[in-house]
């Protein structure tokens, strides 16, 4: 047998045997992908669970234009959004807590605002989601 058909056949194997929305356990693991529309638009999400814990990076597309990615590291969601043209309208954080009632993403620390020239518009200062100050440029 040829090596590159042998090749091509061990890729496509490879390719075939990833499932994606998978459950162990009753845990999301590995690669997810939701989609959606409402009012027309499509919303479409990507990302990893592990424990159903969501990790490294997630893409969110609107009408597949990407609009935000989060990127997680030691407990904390590094997050950027983006309009219509691809330029980034803001970057914060947030984290994880877990509580009596439930786990809760709270947005904290200080989160930037962009013009589409990419000029700070302002910046916003919270602490467990709820805001402590506001400074407009």
């Amino acid at each position: 047998m040829n090596w590159r058909i042998l090749s091509f056949l061990m890729l496509f194997l490879l390719v075939c045997s990833c499932k994606i929305n998978k459950t162990v356990n009753h845990d999301r693991v590995g690669k997810w992908v939701y989609k959606d529309t409402v009012n027309g638009i499509q919303y479409k999400s990507k990302g990893r669970y592990k424990k159903s814990i969501e990790i490294k990076t997630w893409r969110y597309y609107q009408n597949r234009k990407l609009v935000k990615t989060e990127r997680y590291l030691n407990g904390i969601c590094h997050i950027k959004t983006f309009d219509h043209k691809g330029n980034i309208t803001s970057t914060g954080q947030s984290m994880m807590v877990e509580e009596q009632d439930g786990t809760h993403w709270y947005i904290i620390g200080e989160w930037t605002f962009f013009d589409p020239n990419g000029k700070v518009i302002g910046i916003k200062k919270y602490e467990k989601g709820e805001l402590v100050s506001e400074i407009a440029m």
